[in-house]
């Protein structure tokens, strides 16, 4: 490691051979940290991947770990294939450690402790195509197609909603592992005819869904979860083998994790196991999909023994007015990990913010400002076109069409997390349908497995905010609307933005 004032002087890929000394003084402290439980803090663009595969190769070429005694787990197959290429290089047996995302990992605890047993795994995709196919037969069925109707009908619900909503709630109790038979007798206590109406129409189609997946040999990704849960809680000697073997415990993208993965790991992470999670609470986002940002807040009480936290302080990938924006705008939300975030590369250009008469005018003005920056040799691949939904991005992308622009990334911000762009065109900030902040009241069906409050709904849409505005590297646009401008374009900074024309 070298010192903060001589590394600030050089490049990072200019820094000699050895990864522990290509770390900054923070990346050093969280890769070399001796303490049984790790919360690294690695906010947008801090180089936290970096810091992960730097992490194995300390326990491995410095304190003698073997491979087969680290388990890294990542959320995306993409990401787990890009960690195993770095360590590869750094002279990791990557064929001995297992690096891989939840799903993977306990899909090989099962295979291992259930060499016999036939199973094929179903991606969400697959999982959702044949619950709609399910719904849609049962629906042909005279009682059960009679009780969907009439509730469709008497809640004004589309189809398509209810659909939604059933697999909505179908993964959140399977993923907190709530039982839909304890659920049944409360909404006869709330005396609500309508949402129990829902949960025994439910109840149905979730009985038959899980006939369907045991009949044809089918595991969902809830289900490799919960399997690999019962294995390692119920036969003590199998959990044991499990711990003995990863006593090294890396985990990426700590801020997503639900509430069965929390499970997973805190029954491998026994009083000799030691826990290495990165993360950032700046952009838990996917609350949608169980993630819960109370993990990674409360990381010292979830987890026993000694704990540290450490944070990754600067921003290698945005110029300076970008992170200070964004640093600024976060502090908004009440529920958060205070910290410094630093911007390695210093102050260019202003955020610009235009202020549109409607839809159509902010699509033109966009148009005109991407000609005018390929005019300047800037590559459209460059280019990026964020939304919070793809609503937001129909018209703009259209327009790129009509104008035969091709390159240009066109994405939602959940999609975007974890990419960056020298150009961002941040659009649809307004008030109203499809707006940003997008906040939907959940029903009352909802609130019995998940109750989520509107502030907290609040904090999650400005964290998604956070996200969209790191993506930047260089140069940011926000567009809005005059009569119909988001509360978030009013909480940013005016030091750091600037209104165009």
């Amino acid at each position: 490691m070298i010192n903060e004032a001589t590394f600030l002087g050089y490049h990072l890929n200019k820094m000699p051979q050895n990864p522990l000394m290509q770390l900054d003084p923070g990346q050093f402290k969280a890769t070399t940290s001796r303490a049984k439980n790790v919360l690294c803090l690695a906010g947008a663009g801090s180089g936290k991947t970096r810091v992960l595969t730097t992490r194995v190769f300390y326990l491995v070429k410095k304190l003698k770990i073997s491979e087969e005694n680290i388990l890294t787990i990542t959320f995306t197959r993409n990401a787990a294939n890009e960690m195993k290429e770095r360590l590869q290089k750094l002279g990791i047996k990557v064929e001995k450690l297992w690096c891989c995302t939840f799903h993977s990992a306990c899909y090989r605890i099962l295979q291992e402790l259930n060499p016999n047993l036939k199973f094929n795994i179903i991606d969400e995709g697959k999982q959702d195509q044949l619950l709609l196919r399910l719904i849609k037969y049962l629906s042909r069925k005279k009682d059960f197609g009679y009780r969907l109707h009439s509730f469709c009908e008497e809640n004004n619900w589309p189809f398509y909603l209810f659909y939604e909503e059933v697999k909505k709630i179908l993964k959140e109790c399977k993923n907190r592992t709530i039982n839909l038979e304890s659920i049944i007798p409360r909404c006869r206590q709330e005396k609500d005819e309508d949402v129990l109406d829902f949960y025994r129409l439910l109840y149905f189609i979730k009985y038959h869904y899980e006939q369907m997946l045991a009949t044809e040999n089918l595991l969902d990704f809830s289900d490799l979860i919960l399997r690999a849960i019962a294995q390692l809680n119920d036969n003590p000697l199998i959990l044991q083998k499990y711990q003995r073997r990863f006593k090294y415990l890396l985990v990426d993208e700590f801020q997503d994790v639900d509430f069965a993965q929390m499970k997973f790991l805190k029954l491998l992470n026994g009083s000799a196991n030691n826990l290495f999670a990165v993360g950032d609470d700046w952009q838990s986002i996917y609350g949608f999909r169980g993630g819960d940002v109370k993990y990674i807040l409360n990381f010292s009480r979830e987890f026993r023994g000694e704990c540290e936290t450490i944070v990754l302080p600067y921003n290698y990938r945005s110029d300076e007015n970008i992170v200070k924006a964004a640093a600024k705008f976060i502090k908004h939300n009440k529920k958060q990990k205070r910290k410094k975030i630093k911007a390695f590369n210093k102050s260019k250009m202003k955020i610009k913010i235009y202020r549109s008469f409607d839809e159509d005018d902010g699509v033109k003005f966009t148009l005109d400002t991407i000609k005018k920056l390929l005019r300047f040799n800037v590559v459209p691949q460059s280019i990026m076109l964020l939304g919070r939904n793809w609503k937001n991005l129909e018209a703009y992308q259209n327009a790129l069409l009509i104008n035969n622009i091709k390159g240009v990334q066109v994405n939602s911000i959940h999609g975007a997390k974890g990419m960056e762009s020298e150009v961002v065109f941040l659009v649809g900030l307004h008030r109203g349908r499809f707006g940003f902040p997008c906040l939907k009241e959940d029903y009352d069906i909802v609130k019995l497995v998940k109750d989520v409050s509107q502030s907290d709904s609040l904090e999650e849409e400005r964290r998604s905010m956070y996200v969209a505005i790191t993506r930047a590297k260089k140069l940011l646009f926000i567009i809005t609307e005059k009569d119909k401008e988001s509360i978030f374009v009013k909480e940013l900074s005016k030091r750091y933005c600037r209104l165009v024309k």
